[in-house]
C-alpha cells in the first residue's frame, strides 16, 4: 500500500494510483488549484539577469576574417 500525500492540500492518499482518479490530487477543486497556478505564472523560474554573468566587461570579439582571398574587411 503506498501512501502519498496531495500536492496542494497535503491530504493523504492511501492505496495505489490506480484507485487515484486526479492523481497525483486528491480532488478535482485540487486539480483546479494547480491548474489556476500554472496558468497564473506562480511556477515559473526566476529569470536570470544578464549582468550577473560578468560578460559585460569584455570588449566585444573582432569578426572572423572573410573566406574570400584579396577582399577588403569592412
Amino acid at each position: 500500500m503506498n501512501i502519498v500525500r496531495c500536492p496542494i492540500c497535503g491530504r493523504t492518499m492511501a492505496g495505489q494510483p490506480s484507485e487515484w482518479p486526479e492523481h497525483p490530487f486528491c480532488s478535482p477543486r485540487c486539480r483546479l488549484i494547480d491548474l489556476g497556478r500554472w496558468l497564473g505564472g506562480d511556477y515559473r523560474l526566476p529569470a536570470q539577469n544578464p549582468s550577473q554573468d560578468g560578460d559585460d566587461d569584455d570588449p566585444p570579439k573582432p569578426a572572423a576574417p572573410s573566406a574570400v582571398p584579396n577582399r577588403e574587411e569592412a
